[in-house]
């Protein structure tokens, strides 16, 4: 029997780029390198790895060449710490700093890109049409000015594939004008992706969005941002600049069956939002888990369609969150600690939320009440009895009221979960805390969750309240 053989593969190489190479040399001796960042962009063969010198290369490049499943991917990495490779576009033509159109097995590591100005519509890092196995890890993206003035996208424009198996992880986005679109977005057709352990802040729209509906994808069964995960990722000051907008640090717009869990939002106008701006679409599937919302100026976790001109929000669940202190720049408007909108058959269990004295513990607006409002934790300082409860749309002072006019039982009311620092910003539970073990008897976790901490979701007999585990 003659054995089958075993597929070929390339030989890897290395190629090197220095700022004062050559793009006539051969670029596989350290010695001889390219000079150019887009040289290696255009000849660069599967399997093979680009080294790039520390300096300042101002050029905008635009990727041709793939790796493949047999031969693997194509690594460009900076070749010195973070900050030291630069991708500058000061001076230099064109609507992003990397774009990758149609091209698969392919790594972004270490890279500083910075001074995209006088931008219209365009990125750091842009990703569109048919993409897959692309990775963009740990890079910096920052200065990117102007209006649409975005940190990475990704447009998943083609209905036959689309962008799939994507990985974002470690980068750090700030300082970019998104407004009126944001920092980071998946839009179309994107699905199995994971976006991870990136920073992002100070923007002045929303941090990482997920979206649906807008036509990227002619195709509307597929143009929707789907089966991801959104985890481990820091959002602070993501603010809106106009129209006195409510960017969310962490917003489902239309996407799909996604996992939102450990991440972290501070000081942006939202937490995290779900909702749905497209009229006749449900976003369905989103688990939101073991987030920490704190210090967000207008809510900390909102969900549901705006307006009955736009879509809904159904079947998805909000569980193990930890929300403290938002909601505290509008006093009496529409936010505060959770925030429902139009949608039901949604599940918000197990939170803790601690309202600011007199704020807002949580606001269901008209078409918001259908949804499973239960065994959550609520604390508001200076006590419940002068804290704002909100029911379709009606405004309540105190918890007792706000139940005698029909709202839903949100769980243990006023009592204090004993958190280890609030006003240092420690909110894990203190040992003996109340909130230890008094969570859903009936909880279990989910294949891979954990608490915000990265440990196990159930230490003790029953999950904590929260995000956070004792123990």
């Amino acid at each position: 029997m003659i054995e089958p053989l075993e597929p070929r593969r390339l030989r890897a190489a290395t190629f090197y780029v220095a700022p004062r190479g050559d793009d006539a040399n051969a670029g596989t001796d350290a010695t001889l390198p390219w000079r150019h960042v887009q040289r290696a962009f255009d000849v660069a063969t599967p399997g093979s790895t680009v080294l790039v010198a520390p300096g300042v290369y101002r050029e905008k490049v635009d990727l041709h060449v793939s790796g493949s499943a047999a031969d693997e991917s194509i690594t460009f990495r900076a070749d010195g710490l973070l900050g030291s490779v630069v991708l500058s576009g000061k001076g230099v033509r064109g609507a992003n700093l990397v774009h990758i159109q149609d091209r698969s097995y392919v790594r972004i590591e270490g890279f500083e890109l910075r001074d995209n100005l006088g931008v219209r519509d365009g990125s750091g890092i842009r990703i569109e049409g048919t993409a897959d196995h692309v990775e963009l890890n740990g890079n910096r993206v920052h200065r990117i000015r102007g209006r649409n003035a975005m940190g990475i996208t990704i447009y998943g424009s083609n209905p036959a594939s689309g962008v799939h198996d994507l990985t974002i992880d470690g980068n750090e986005v700030y300082d970019c004008q998104a407004a009126p679109s944001e920092a980071v977005t998946l839009n179309g057709n994107v699905s199995r992706f994971a976006v991870t352990n990136n920073v992002v802040h100070d923007v002045n729209n929303i941090g990482i969005d997920f979206i649906g509906g807008e036509g990227v994808c002619p195709d509307p069964a597929l143009d929707a941002a789907r089966d991801g995960v959104c985890a481990g990722n820091r959002v602070d000051r993501a603010r809106s600049n106009y129209g006195g907008g409510y960017a969310a640090g962490v917003y489902v717009d239309g996407g799909r069956n996604l996992v939102l869990e450990r991440n972290t939002v501070t000081r942006s106008d939202v937490g995290i939002e779900v909702g749905c701006e497209h009229a006749g679409r449900t976003v369905t599937g989103v688990v939101v888990r073991d987030n920490v919302l704190a210090g967000n100026g207008k809510a900390g976790l909102g969900f549901g369609g705006y307006a009955e001109s736009v879509g809904q929000v159904s079947g998805c669940t909000f569980t193990n969150n930890t929300l403290v202190h938002n909601g505290r720049r509008r006093p009496g408007s529409a936010g505060g600690e959770i925030w429902v909108q139009l949608g039901s058959g949604n599940v918000v269990r197990d939170n803790l939320v601690v309202a600011w004295p007199r704020g807002t513990a949580i606001d269901v607006e008209p078409g918001g009440e259908a949804n499973a409002l239960a065994e959550n934790w609520v604390l508001a300082d200076g006590g419940t009895e002068r804290a704002t409860f909100v029911w379709a749309g009606d405004r309540h002072r105190g918890y007792a009221d706000y139940l005698a006019a029909g709202g839903a039982d949100l769980g243990t009311v006023g009592v204090d979960p004993l958190l280890v620092d609030m006003a240092g910003g420690d909110f894990r539970l203190a040992a003996g805390s109340p909130a230890v073990d008094a969570g859903d008897p009936a909880f279990t976790p989910a294949a891979g969750e954990t608490d915000a901490d990265g440990g196990p979701r159930v230490r003790g007999g029953r999950v904590d309240a929260g995000a956070y585990e004792v123990g």
